[in-house]
């Protein structure tokens, strides 16, 4: 049996890693795609960090415990993109994946942290 803050951050857990998931994947077919070596590898780091927060999920009772390994995962994929983005923007057409890839990594680094910083409290 799970106490209630365990719950709650199964659902806040499965929530940061399905971003990071998600994204590393929407992410993998530019690496295919762009011409150049370093134009690929923010993608392809990005499906990595995706498939270890996948696996650090699965791995018995992380999911149910509070920790910082996902805000710190959701940080490094933000580093990811900002450094896609920094190589990429002397090619205008290998970089508008990574400005959105930005604006999302910002938005869901911001979410991770003040969720995070949020103790969860029961009644």
């Amino acid at each position: 049996m799970h106490t209630i803050e365990e719950i709650a951050y199964k659902g806040k857990n499965l929530l940061y890693t399905s971003i990071i998931g998600l994204a590393g994947l929407s992410f993998l077919p530019e690496a295919f795609v762009e011409k150049d070596v370093p134009d690929k590898l923010d993608d392809i780091a990005l499906f990595i960090l995706g498939i270890i927060a996948v696996i650090w999920y699965i791995k018995a009772g992380n999911k149910y415990k509070r920790s910082l390994a996902l805000p710190i995962m959701m940080t490094i994929g933000l580093v990811i993109k900002i450094v896609g983005l920094i190589i990429e923007l002397d090619d205008p057409d290998s970089l508008g994946d990574d400005i959105g890839g930005v604006i999302l990594f910002v938005s869901a680094t911001i979410l991770t942290w003040v969720q995070y910083a949020k103790k969860e409290q029961t009644a």
